[in-house]
């Protein structure tokens, strides 16, 4: 009379190891996304971030108001107090965002400020936020 198996075949035991692989690969693959989905919305809570700066920037000097006004992309020219607040905020944004880029539009008392970065997880590879206020 033959002896009962004790122990697992080798079979078995491959199997079970490309089971245990196969679900390492879907952990590995999802902890890949959250890096990449995490990144995204670093950026975009910076980008957020530095808008609303720029737009408290304008309330604490809503006389020279006007004066904020700057293209999405163009240089400041300027030594007055908004020229300097630009400078800053530009240099910010370049900083913290790859390929950042901000833009100031006034329209009487709405102001409307444009941040701008490259985002490899978008489909399009730029993402923009855009915040508006009345002074």
């Amino acid at each position: 009379m033959p002896t009962p198996q004790r122990g697992i075949s080798l079979l078995e035991s491959l199997i079970a190891l490309l089971v245990l692989s196969i679900g390492l690969l879907g952990v590995l693959g999802l902890q890949t996304q959250s890096l990449v989905h995490n990144r995204a919305a670093y950026f975009e809570t910076q980008a957020t971030n530095m808008a609303q700066d720029m737009l408290d920037r304008i309330r604490a000097n809503r006389e020279q108001a006007a004066d904020y006004a700057l293209t999405l992309g163009e240089e400041v020219d300027g030594d007055d107090l908004p020229a300097t607040d630009q400078t800053e905020w530009i240099a910010d944004i370049i900083t913290m965002l790859p390929g950042g880029a901000g833009g100031i539009e006034v329209d009487n008392r709405r102001i409307r400020v444009t941040v701008r970065w490259d985002d490899t997880s978008s489909p399009n590879d730029i993402r923009q936020i855009q915040l508006v206020s009345e002074l």
